[in-house]
């Protein structure tokens, strides 16, 4: 039953018949309108305050999402009625006309004196790493955290995000293999090709299956609007990174997947998962955008969600300036501390969020939405990938090195901002000549230039004695933003360039099958491990989060500074086999 508000009828006595009454008439009179007054004043704040209450907040519904196995794609789409199905695919509105730039080298003499990678080493590698990390996906989704090669035992520990980053691991591997295809070929000529793609796509669907539609839940709004996030067994405190990791795993797949060349339709996937897929991005999107301490610092309400998150949409439907400005000028300037806001790095079990910022979380949250935005249908958040990036950059780098000039936060930070900045710099406007004066597109460039001397000068990276894969992610993008650049030196580039060459081939000597770590263990079988990457020379342990980070910085590498061979780069000798 729908509850309503009633308020009583009160008669106010007006002066001519006051006139006619005892003075003790007069008085009871008088405070009866006086009570009348109250009572219909009352009763007006209440109902204002239900109204107000009914237009703000959003009724949500928290519950653990429905279980699906991988058998109930099918059924689970054609469940869906036509407007469901129009719901989860349609696109968002468009209002900021961007697309990806492709950089060209303008600089001479860009390359280091000494050569010490090759297209060929570097091929090899990625297809080690690669079968490392699809022979150590558990059947369940979820991956071996880490693999002692030497004893053949798995270390007893674990670490959701890690887990996400492999995730996000495979499907960029998968995003570079599909970006290599011919448009046209024929399918007996390339059945090799179709094989590793194939085995590729079960391995992301199977995780998909694990972090997305096993172990998540989802808020509802009584408007329809639907948010998902993640819940990863057995861990007591959930981390937004891992939202944002299995995100960037869904957008780069996604894009992947996007332009299929007819010899390859319905050979990977049904394409009704792809559609499921779309439906859990913008879910996990929703979530992910609206955990940001605009929506609901100082105290957060998961109602405040589905406010922001409809704010967002209709302001992009306007191609106003006032209103598409906003959530930039939100995020750039919101904050408990009136720095700029961050994303809350932690939710609890009914999607709250809360905790303080985080440098990892931050900066895997924002290369989430920056790559929706410039990739997929998701334009709309480009104010909010700006506006973000500014103020983070200020609180993870300006203020973070102000206090120690070799900051364990700026560290933290370094390899997903330097990712964001790249995507941020390589943006192109047309058509709009305000979005570039407003957006500056060239301050990222520097800001990723900047940090990748940082990178190398302060924090040395190249004599650190773990594993600094990671950094690497960062540097070979600001490599290729410089030796584009008119305004960054040769000396600047090429030193960019001598730490890739030095610093790469010296990891690459510590992944198994190599040809170095495996000399030293006499009873190996030429199996246990390979493609794995150890943390340092002489640690056994193969950590899933240490292969995925070189692999990326491996991929970045063949694609950005090793591109002269534009060829099938799968040793299928080596794949294959692992399955």
């Amino acid at each position: 039953m729908q509850r309503r508000n009633v308020v009583s009828k009160t008669s106010i006595p007006d002066g001519s018949s006051s006139r006619s009454k005892t003075g003790a008439v007069r008085k009871t009179t008088k405070r009866c309108s006086m009570l009348g007054w109250a009572i219909l004043v009352t009763g007006m704040l209440v109902l204002m305050a239900v109204v107000w209450q009914a237009i703000t907040l959003v009724t949500v519904t928290t519950r653990r999402a429905p279980q699906e196995s991988s058998s109930s794609w099918m059924s689970q789409h054609q469940m869906m009625n036509e407007g469901q199905q129009k719901k989860a695919t349609e696109a968002f509105p468009k209002p900021w006309n961007i697309r990806p730039k492709a950089l060209s080298s303008t600089n001479t003499g860009t390359m280091c004196d000494k050569k010490l990678l090759s297209r060929s080493t570097l091929d090899k590698s990625l297809a080690l790493g690669t079968r490392f990390l699809l022979k150590h996906q558990k059947e369940a989704g979820n991956f071996d955290y880490e693999y002692d090669w030497t004893t053949d035992e798995n270390v007893d520990d674990d670490m959701e995000v890690r887990q996400a980053g492999a995730l996000w691991g495979l499907s960029l591997i998968f995003h570079d293999m599909m970006d290599t295809l011919p448009p046209k070929a024929d399918i007996a000529d390339i059945m090799d090709t179709v094989a590793n793609l194939h085995v590729v796509a079960v391995h992301l669907l199977r995780g998909f299956e694990y972090f997305v539609m096993q172990n998540s839940h989802i808020l509802e709004g009584d408007d329809g609007v639907v948010m998902r996030y993640i819940t990863y067994p057995g861990s007591k405190t959930h981390g937004l990174g891992t939202v944002g990791l299995v995100t960037l795993a869904l957008v780069d797949f996604l894009r992947a997947t996007e332009n299929l060349p007819d010899y390859l339709e319905y050979k990977l996937f049904n394409p009704h998962k792809r559609n499921k897929l779309q439906q859990y991005l913008r879910e996990l999107m929703a979530f992910l955008v609206t955990s940001h301490t605009s929506v609901g610092s100082p105290n957060f309400a998961a109602s405040n969600r589905f406010t922001m998150w409809n704010k967002m949409l209709s302001s992009a439907s306007w191609k106003t300036w006032d209103v598409q400005m906003d959530p930039f000028k939100v995020l750039s300037e919101a904050g408990p501390e009136g720095e700029g806001g961050f994303f809350y790095p932690n939710y609890d079990d009914d999607g709250n969020s809360y905790g303080h910022a985080s440098s990892y979380y931050d900066g895997e949250c924002l290369l989430a939405i920056i790559k929706a935005a410039k990739y997929l249908d998701y334009n709309f958040l480009y104010p909010v990938a700006v506006g973000s990036a500014q103020a983070l950059y200020h609180r993870h780098v300006t203020k973070a090195l102000k206090a120690d000039e070799d900051s364990s936060e700026t560290k933290g930070f370094y390899q997903w901002s330097s990712m964001c900045f790249y995507e941020l710099a390589t943006v192109e406007f047309f058509d709009v000549q305000q979005d570039v004066d407003y957006y500056k597109p060239d301050k990222f460039g520097k800001w990723l230039v900047d940090l990748a001397l940082w990178m190398i000068d302060v924090h040395e990276t190249l004599s650190r004695p773990k594993n600094t894969g990671y950094a690497y992610e960062g540097i070979v993008p600001a490599w290729t933003y410089a030796a584009s650049s008119h305004s960054t030196s040769e000396q600047t580039t090429k030193h960019l360039q001598c730490t890739i060459e030095e610093g790469l081939s010296k990891l690459i000597t510590w992944q198994v099958g190599m040809g170095l770590v495996e000399n030293n263990v006499e009873d190996w079988d030429g199996q246990r491990g390979l493609g794995g990457v150890q943390n340092s020379r002489h640690e056994t342990g193969l950590r899933i989060d240490t292969t995925q980070h070189q692999m990326h910085a491996t991929i970045l590498t063949r694609r950005l500074v090793y591109n002269d061979e534009i060829t099938w780069p799968w040793r299928t000798d080596i794949l294959i086999p692992n399955q």
